[in-house]
């Protein structure tokens, strides 16, 4: 009796945990499993698209150690390769899990159960109702369970054209390191707030939306109660990785129709459309570096219009992190960092949908060689990488910021910000403003750009910018109608400068004999910083008194009548300086030696 009642709890198990987990081979026994091979750069491109390849390393002779995870429905097709492989047999971490939010947070040493989760995220915006709200993406996976993201802001029902930032994690269910990183992130920015200055600050600063565990399903495969190696599934309920099924860089879309063994993906992928996130970071175990765009192009063929700029973000995520473990993240690369694909072609990542469909700024970040790091770890790695999330979020608020407005109304505008020479139209990686503030938000490496603003009935605007590293410049800019009736000046120049006067002269467009001009030491011309004169007549103004090398910014607009002006030309800047001359005769060349001083 007792025998028959084992075989039927067996059967019962087998069907209830997911699609397939009853249906095993031989040779691979498991709902999955991972195998490690040993290819040329020519196979392990072929394995990666048939395939979901895990882990990658170059050896001196050129071939590639690669591990690669199968799932039920792969086994016979990877068997048909023929392919030398071995078994990787995974090792248990030592778990200990929590069943309330207390056990959880006391000593943060614990991974949670399920309900265990679904309680924290409820006492989060219970605990702090006016800084965090639980938003579901998905409502119901194909495993009955909940795709959660944690909003968390000042104020939680308008964004106030603030920097937005996404962190997800645990898309492949059995790396979970990531997956506790966030629930302690939410706890730690919000049992902080009015007490650390610098996280009330990103709380008031930012918007900043956390999904601690994007597949659930994988995660809790054959229990609610257990996360481990041999109990977490790196796929989906159906069997599906999720970070091989978003669309590639120039397919289709699709329909909700396309993701029916995937609802998780079309889920995300509505709920990143519905926010313009500035910037977003997925979380991963398996190896430790920081993988930065594209996944599935060489840097060698297709770099990121900003390479550089991740390249600078990686190394100051991976250099922080090595400030506390000088042996974290360098498993893979020396410095910590790769362009995915220089890495291992990776079609279908999270990564490089948001960056080339939506323009956010998407990196991946694998925080753990340990998939499942026994829970005494946790501790440990939290404080490697916690200095490293803060930057990362605070990354959003640098570059170019600033709104785009109608000259004469002020009404916010849907904008196009382009910077020249730099962005790629192909690939989206320009910016674009978001209502209904008009508000735009581009991170960008230090250097001089001339960016331009564009949008439908209006004239464009190119602007001469200085960007610094870990600075927000704020540039707000006005278009004008293309059907205005008052012109805005243009061409507005600084001629004969000396050491206190300068000429100032413009291109009036229309028919105004009446300017006013302002300059000053403040390129925002806030009030008080600023002198402005009225003009007439001619488009031109001679100034005195001025500082000696003190930059000065100087803008002009036309006023055409009592009721309508134009909008401010764009910005001159010019620096009074002492001019020298030396010699007042004609250049002769006669006094020149005619032999070389230097015979070596």
């Amino acid at each position: 009796m007792k025998k028959i009642k084992v075989v039927l709890f067996t059967l019962l198990l087998c069907f209830s945990v997911g699609e397939g987990f009853a249906q095993v081979n031989r040779t691979f026994p498991n709902f999955q499993t991972y195998v490690d091979v040993v290819v040329d750069s020519a196979m392990l491109n072929a394995l990666s698209h048939d395939f979901s390849v895990d882990y990658v390393k170059r050896n001196a002779e050129g071939t590639f150690n690669t591990r690669i995870c199968l799932s039920f429905k792969d086994y016979d097709n990877f068997l048909a390769r023929e392919i030398p492989y071995s078994i990787v047999q995974p090792t248990r971490a030592t778990v200990t899990m929590a069943n309330s939010y207390a056990e959880m947070t006391n000593g943060w040493n614990r991974y949670p159960t399920y309900n265990t989760y679904l309680a924290m995220m409820d006492t989060f915006q219970t605990r702090y109702p006016n800084l965090c709200k639980i938003d579901t993406i998905l409502a119901s996976t194909p495993g009955g369970r909940k795709i959660l993201c944690a909003h968390i802001s000042n104020n939680l029902n308008d964004n106030m054209g603030k920097p937005s930032l996404l962190y997800v994690s645990t898309m492949h269910g059995d790396e979970v390191v990531g997956y506790y990183f966030m629930l302690r992130l939410i706890d730690t920015l919000l049992s902080n707030y009015n007490t650390n200055t610098r996280l009330t600050n990103m709380v008031n600063n930012f918007d900043i939306w956390i999904c601690p565990l994007y597949n659930p399903d994988g995660t809790y495969y054959t229990s609610d109660d257990q996360i481990n190696t041999n109990t977490s599934s790196r796929y989906n309920y159906h069997n599906v990785d999720l970070n091989r099924n978003f669309p590639e860089p120039g397919q289709s879309i699709g329909s909700i129709n396309d993701y029916q063994q995937k609802p998780e993906v079309w889920a995300m992928m509505q709920f990143m459309s519905a926010h313009n996130f500035t910037l977003a970071a997925n979380f991963h175990g398996g190896a430790e570096v920081f993988n930065y765009p594209w996944d599935i192009w060489y840097s060698s063929s297709l770099p990121h219009a900003d390479v550089n700029w991740w390249q600078y973000v990686g190394l100051t995520y991976v250099d922080t992190c090595r400030q506390v473990s000088s042996n974290y993240m360098t498993d893979v690369t020396y410095n910590g960092i790769t362009e995915g694909a220089d890495w291992y072609i990776v079609e279908g990542s999270m990564q490089d949908y948001h960056n080339w469909f939506l323009g956010t700024r998407h990196a991946t970040v694998e925080v753990s060689v340990e998939k499942v790091l026994s829970t005494s770890s946790l501790p440990n790695y939290w404080n490697y990488s916690y200095h490293s999330l803060l930057n990362f979020i605070e990354e959003a608020g640098n570059g170019i910021h600033g709104t785009v407005t109608d000259s004469q109304t002020g009404e916010p505008l849907k904008a196009k910000v382009f910077v020249e020479n730099h962005d790629i139209d192909a690939d989206h990686s320009y910016v674009e403003t978001t209502l209904p503030y008009g508000d735009y938000h581009r991170p960008i490496k230090a250097g001089t750009y001339s960016v331009t603003y564009s949008a439908d009935g209006y004239y464009p605007k190119t602007i001469v910018t200085n960007v610094m590293d870990g600075v927000k410049l704020i540039q707000d800019v006005q278009l004008e109608d293309t059907l205005a009736t008052c012109k805005s000046p243009m061409d507005l120049v600084a001629d004969n400068v000396t050491a206190t006067t300068a000429s100032l002269s413009w291109t009036e467009r229309g028919t105004a004999s009446e300017w006013v001009l302002q300059y000053g030491a403040d390129n925002t011309f806030a009030e008080g910083t600023y002198n402005e004169v009225s003009v007439t007549n001619t488009p031109a103004i001679d100034l005195v008194g001025l500082t000696t090398g003190a930059d000065y910014y100087a803008r002009v607009k036309a006023i055409c009548d009592a009721e309508d002006e134009s909008a401010w030309s764009d910005l001159c800047v010019f620096q009074p300086t002492n001019v020298v001359t030396i010699g007042t005769g004609t250049a002769t060349n006669s006094y020149l030696p005619t032999y070389n001083y230097y015979n070596y």
